[in-house]
């Protein structure tokens, strides 16, 4: 009889549950709308999510139309001036608020997607860029068709 491999399994089961929730984008933005802050820690976890890895699995079009839907919904708008994790949605999903962003740190350069938010240009909610590092921002002129 053939041992299985306990980190091997653990590893398959979690790329599945990973992966079995399919959804299409209309599902979706109802899913984000639900969550509009202020919300209980999990569906706070879920926004968080919308932001930091949801956003690049997005295309284009579907940014610009999740941007535009959560921005008519009431308790969105209402919210707006004083939370500041819907404001952080609308930086990251303004298409007039990205920018590519080039750095160079020890001979090594890359290139970031970013958002200005709070006068920094951030990769994620938590992670922005370094500013001493940055060499070049270029204003992402994106098209949405």
């Amino acid at each position: 009889m053939k041992k299985s491999n306990p980190t091997k399994s653990t590893n398959l089961a979690k790329r599945v549950l990973a992966n079995r929730f399919n959804i299409d984008f209309f599902e979706f933005s109802f899913l984000v709308e639900a969550c509009i802050p202020p919300k209980p820690i999990a569906r706070a976890m879920f926004w968080d999510d919308v932001i930091n890895k949801h956003y690049h699995v997005l295309t284009e079009n579907e940014r610009q139309r999740l941007f535009e839907w959560i921005n008519r919904c009431n308790n969105f708008t209402y919210n707006l001036p004083t939370n500041e994790d819907c404001q952080l949605f609308n930086a990251r999903f303004d298409k007039e608020n990205q920018y590519k962003v080039e750095t160079k740190y020890n001979s090594i350069t890359e290139n970031h997607r970013v958002f200005k938010w709070k006068g920094k240009y951030h990769i994620s909610k938590t992670k922005s860029v370094n500013e001493d590092y940055i060499v070049e921002i270029t204003k992402v002129s994106e098209t949405v068709c």
